[in-house]
């Protein structure tokens, strides 16, 4: 099956079982780039939010906090936001519609382009390029910036102007001398957060990519300059992670003592926690080998970056952005003391600090959420019918386990809803199905991830036993009722693995 087909089959999917689909979509000036989430798609979403949390905020012993939607026009004109939160766009001389340049001469020319290009720029890009309007096309001119905040009017007098949220790091920045100070801790401390952003897009597209609300899951560390080599790396030497390095023409593994030993990353602290991120996107669920770590060039990376690493992921024969590891310097926290005339610097040891922020990942969780079904999505043909699988992670999983009787007559069904009352749903979920034949029941819960499904048949009146089958292999083992929940609660612990059994 081509790569094509595949995407079109995991749409499809996405269709039927409602994971996400446009928002107010029964009406025809609803907008783009607005999705919800259905009641399956919303499990997998919430139980992603909590993977996160858990293994990712609280193993990093991050502080996590929840901050406003909407700030003051203050705020963003001090992050810079109103002055260079904006992206390139051309309209259309024929039909007036309007494109973002860097990512359409991107698409129609197969090349980088990047976004801080000069107008003179972008226009001998198209030109070069014969470039025109996919949609009639007209030649593509007035050629200017668009910012993408949105802004609201907060209360009844007019022009008092507030902007919605671009990104949820500002709350981060703006309530950390509060959380240094209440938190009793020293640097280095990490703060994170999760919570709606809003971007005004020129063209949203691409579904959850690229959208116009979506969710970001953010971590900023506050350190000292001076203790950015003050990190054990030395426990991870031979833990390799996956670069494309601006010296390197294609993706190649570095270990950490590599790493160390050729200065690739501006000290042991950023290397700590490229180790941080891979290694959650890999319990995830991703595939090592379809990540990267990107170096990007200065001309790229924003003015007041000293080192940028973009984390991307392959998907639909193409390299995709989740996040970006971002060493912000001091430039966010000084902003803010000039914006708010307030001092935020630190005091420890008799010593004034002006900490340096590390933008650990600002993952946009609508974006995850598409790249992990992508990346886990499988056509398999069995008995010459086509199935569709996702290989979620059992933590991921909108369910953990099907309870499925055979019949719902002769007793197999009342069976079956005891079992379901006996298991302790404070640690999985499960779900129960008596429609239709076994077959397909198996083929509608592989087809939304659930990783095991269990099967009340004659055979269990006759000896109290049942049959469980993992999702993965379709392989199928038969068990006591009495050892049932004790053998999946030590699979959903990873305690042990279903060749175990």
């Amino acid at each position: 099956m081509t790569e094509i087909n595949k995407i079109n089959k995991l749409n499809e999917l996405i269709a039927t079982k409602s994971l996400y689909f446009p928002s107010a979509e029964i009406y025809s000036d609803n907008f783009g780039g607005f999705y919800e989430f259905g009641p399956i798609g919303n499990r997998i979403r919430l139980n992603l939010i909590n993977f996160w949390r858990k293994e990712f905020v609280r193993k990093n012993n991050f502080k996590e906090i929840s901050g406003s939607l909407i700030l003051p026009k203050s705020v963003f004109v001090a992050s810079g936001h109103l002055g260079g939160f904006n992206d390139p766009i051309a309209s259309c001389q024929k039909c007036h519609q309007k494109f973002k340049l860097d990512k359409y001469i991107a698409e129609k020319a197969n090349m980088d382009v990047p976004e801080n290009l000069s107008d003179e720029e972008y226009k001998k890009l198209l030109i070069d390029n014969n470039i025109t309007c996919d949609k009639c096309g007209g030649q593509l001119t007035d050629l200017k910036r668009f910012n993408l905040m949105s802004s609201i009017n907060v209360g009844t007098q007019e022009g008092n102007i507030g902007y919605l949220r671009g990104e949820s790091c500002q709350s981060i920045f703006l309530d950390f001398l509060r959380i240094y100070k209440s938190g009793r801790d020293n640097l280095p401390i990490g703060i994170s957060q999760h919570g709606l952003v809003y971007r005004n897009e020129i063209a949203p597209r691409n579904g959850l990519l690229r959208g116009r609300e979506f969710e970001q899951l953010e971590s900023e560390l506050f350190f000292n300059p001076n203790t950015i080599n003050d990190y054990d790396v030395d426990q991870f030497n031979n833990y390799k992670i996956r670069f494309k390095l601006l010296k390197d023409n294609l993706e190649k593994d570095y270990s950490v003592e590599q790493i160390t030993k050729e200065n690739i990353t501006c000290g042991k602290l950023i290397t700590y926690y490229l180790v941080k991120t891979q290694k959650f996107l890999e319990k995830l669920g991703f595939n090592h080998s379809k990540l990267r770590y990107k170096e990007v060039i200065d001309t790229d990376k924003a003015f007041y970056s000293k080192q940028t690493f973009d984390l991307e992921i392959y998907c639909d024969n193409d390299w995709v952005e989740l996040f970006s590891l971002n060493y912000r310097t001091d430039y966010d926290l000084k902003s803010h003391s000039k914006g708010s005339k307030k001092d935020i610097v630190v005091k420890e040891d008799g010593v004034i600090i002006h900490p340096h922020v590390l933008e650990v990942c600002s993952i946009g969780l609508g974006r995850l959420f598409y790249l992990l079904l992508e990346s886990s999505f499988e056509i398999k043909k069995v008995n010459e019918e086509e199935r569709k699988i996702l290989h979620l992670n059992s933590k991921i999983a909108p369910y953990f386990v099907g309870i499925l009787p055979l019949v719902k007559k002769d007793g197999l069904l009342e069976i079956a809803k005891e079992i379901g009352t006996k298991l302790d749903c404070d640690v999985f979920e499960f779900y129960f199905d008596e429609k239709g034949s076994i077959g397909k029941r198996y083929s509608r819960l592989d087809e939304i991830g659930v990783p095991y499904c269990i099967t009340i048949d004659y055979q269990t009146k006759e000896d109290k036993t049942l049959t469980i089958r993992e999702r993965d292999t379709f392989e199928q083992k038969r068990i006591s009722i009495d050892k049932l929940e004790d053998i999946l609660n030590k699979l959903y612990f990873e305690k042990i693995s279903f060749k175990d059994i």
